[in-house]
């Protein structure tokens, strides 16, 4: 259902015209190349396929580098919005080529990454200075030229230690009576809250070790001078002060530099960066298969709609080329193609969300799309916003040139807003009750009674039974389905026991609870209930099957109707779509009440109301949108998948020109 029909073949190609067949496969973007898994490939056409991708792949990396290096400084920034919304230029792939200048980029990339280090460097260098200037700052006080307490001379030695100021005074004494006159210091007094004191001491070299034995007693701490300190602190610090001056002009010397180029450096690493690596995507599906010295041997997957297409590209080469069709392999399977009509094929992005379907299987974007559809309209449920969200949706559609897959979302949620003023209007949702809480827009009730089909917030069990009633519909529905596949399948034993007898029973207790609650004709009671025996009779004698002697047979058959219970919880979860559109309108009537109650205040009144209304009925639109998306979307994944959906597929992934800051114009789509 739905999936395109793939077939595999097989090319071998001389390595003289691998490159241009390569580029031809690759405008028509209908080919998966197969990857080859066996051992490391060799052959001289392979050596100089890896020679030419290790080289693009430095390109690629240059192309990066710039990319990181100069972003935070570009000033022709364009809307991240619009980028996002696929508002880039149109290029052709041979534009491309005649753009892609790669010697001029590797020179332009080389002088970056000379003014990256020079930049880093730079930087280190400022950060060290600092660091020993806050250092230097730290010794501010010292009267001492600070070489004595770094290298000292010949015969003299210094240093620095910070003790507590309690104990500072006995320190003092303690280096007068042992050194004497042979010792100077200069005792530097706590500052603020500090309770350590500094003591810059000078003795002989001599009495060095003598003057460490003191310091040890007194459990005095060495204060460390950098080796590269000499003047005095004073001195340093301007010293220091004046080259990182210095280094800070270098350094704006070479922001400028990077934001200079920054608008020149971005265009071509992106421009330059898209042409490579649709190039390095060719080689490496150029790789795959088995090689020989002259050859190439391809095998790839292709939609057979697309077999002609691709016979015709190769048919030109068709002195260098051997081409075939293949069967796959023994338990290979096909990459999944979705293929569905116009009108459904917005909904492939939510089937891809939850999973690739099987092969041969199952597609249930198609089958799918009319409940969501319904059901993003139900849980919405408001007019007015629908129409506000169709206009923004259109709009987006109209001026931007957007992706497949964002196009497809959008024309999927513009669909669903669609749904949402017709659902809106048949319950008289208009943001609200805006039509007759606002005495201006009462001229309008008339219109919007005669469209009113339904008014759930003063008869809400009407739409609940609706919600209940599509949601049994929706589970026979996926019932039916994994019946008719099964049965195309060949097992028809589990067609007509697993799907086919739960189907009975289920309807027959349907048929029977509305006949006795007088929804139905009355005679239709008594074929109702045969209908329900007879699914249930089915279900107790194929549903333990698997079992090995009758009694296990026929006790998994009785226990397997508890299974009921699941399939009424399967059905209850569409109350929702009763809950979710009453909240819609009832925040909506919230708003209202607020805006009206605030819109006779003098003055400000009318302003205020205005903002409520606007501000309240925004926020009431994202949530509530958020709300119905995720709702009308698990309803599927969960009560409606659940059925029939195998999604154990792989995606088709053909090899195509496609770019992350360009559309190729050339790129052709698989339909």
């Amino acid at each position: 259902m739905a999936l395109a029909e793939m077939c595999k073949a097989r090319m071998a190609v001389h390595r003289a015209v691998a490159n241009e067949l390569a580029a031809k496969l690759q405008s028509l973007g209908c080919c998966e190349f197969v990857k080859n898994e066996s051992e490391a490939k060799s052959g001289a056409a392979m050596t100089a396929l890896r020679v030419k991708r290790r080289h693009i792949d430095e390109l690629m990396s240059d192309a990066k580098f710039v990319q990181r290096l100069l972003e935070p400084y570009e000033t022709k920034k364009e809307g991240s919005f619009a980028k996002a919304l696929g508002d880039l230029p149109a290029v052709s792939l041979k534009r491309l080529a005649v753009l892609a200048d790669e010697k001029r980029f590797t020179s332009f990339a080389s002088k970056m990454r000379e003014t990256e280090r020079g930049l880093t460097e730079t930087r280190s260098e400022i950060s060290r200075l600092r660091g020993l200037a806050a250092q230097a700052e730290l010794l501010g006080r010292v009267e001492y030229p600070l070489e004595f307490f770094t290298a000292g001379t010949e015969g003299i030695a210094g240093i620095i230690y910070s003790l507590p100021a309690a104990e500072a005074d006995a320190f003092a004494s303690g280096v007068e009576k042992e050194l004497g006159e042979m010792s100077e210091f200069q005792r530097i007094p706590p500052g603020g809250k500090d309770a350590f004191e500094i003591f810059a001491l000078l003795c002989r070299r001599n009495d060095f070790d003598k003057l460490q034995q003191i310091a040890a007693q007194f459990s005095a701490s060495r204060v460390e001078v950098p080796k590269d300190f000499k003047l005095s602190a004073a001195e340093e610090i301007s010293s220091l002060s004046s080259k990182a001056s210095e280094l800070e002009a270098k350094e704006r010397s070479l922001l400028e530099v990077l934001k200079s180029s920054s608008d020149e450096g971005l265009s071509m690493a992106r421009t330059y960066g898209d042409y490579w690596s649709i190039l390095r995507d060719r080689l490496e599906a150029m790789e795959t298969g088995e090689p020989t010295d002259d050859t190439l041997i391809w095998e790839f997957w292709l939609p057979a709609s697309q077999l002609k297409k691709v016979e015709y590209a190769v048919s030109e080469y068709s002195e260098y080329t051997e081409f075939a069709t293949i069967q796959p392999g023994e338990g290979e399977e096909p990459p999944t193609l979705l293929k569905n009509p116009a009108w459904s094929s917005s909904v492939e992005p939510l089937t891809i969300m939850y999973g690739t379907p099987t092969y041969g299987g199952v597609d249930p974007t198609s089958l799918m799309a009319p409940f969501f559809f319904l059901f993003l309209g139900m849980c919405f449920g408001d007019a007015g916003y629908g129409l506000v969200l169709t206009g923004i949706l259109g709009y987006m559609l109209v001026k931007h040139r957007l992706s497949p897959t964002l196009r497809k979302f959008f024309i999927l949620m513009t669909v669903g807003m669609v749904v949402t003023v017709l659902f809106g209007a048949a319950t008289g949702s208009w943001f609200g009750d805006s039509v007759t809480a606002f005495p201006f827009l009462k001229g309008l009730a008339p219109v919007a009674k005669k469209l009113q089909l339904l008014d759930p917030m003063n008869d809400p069990m009407t739409l609940l039974m609706i919600s209940l009633g599509l949601g049994f519909v929706q589970v026979m529905f996926g019932l039916a389905i994994a019946f008719c596949d099964n049965w195309r399948s060949g097992n028809k034993l589990a067609a007509a026991a697993d799907q086919g007898g739960w189907m009975m029973f289920l309807l027959g207790l349907v048929l029977t609870g509305c006949s006795a609650a007088g929804y139905l004709p009355a005679p239709l009671a008594f074929p109702s209930k045969l209908l329900a025996c007879a699914g249930a009779l089915l279900l107790v004698a194929t549903q333990g099957r698997e079992k090995k002697n009758i009694a296990g047979k026929l006790f998994s058959g009785v226990l397997s109707l508890y299974n009921v219970t699941g399939y009424l919880g399967d059905v209850l979860s569409y109350s929702r779509l009763l809950a979710l559109g009453l909240g819609s309108a009832a925040v909506g009537m919230v708003i209202n009440l607020l805006a009206n109650l605030v819109s006779g205040t003098q003055y400000v009144g009318v302003p205020l109301a205005i903002l409520i209304f606007v501000l309240g009925h925004s926020f009431s639109i994202v949530v509530n949108l958020l709300g119905a998306f995720i709702h009308s979307l698990r309803l599927q994944y969960v009560e409606f998948f659940g059925k029939f959906y195998n999604a154990t597929g792989h995606d088709f992934t053909p090899l195509r020109n496609s770019a992350q800051y360009s559309i190729i114009q050339e790129e052709s789509s698989v339909n």
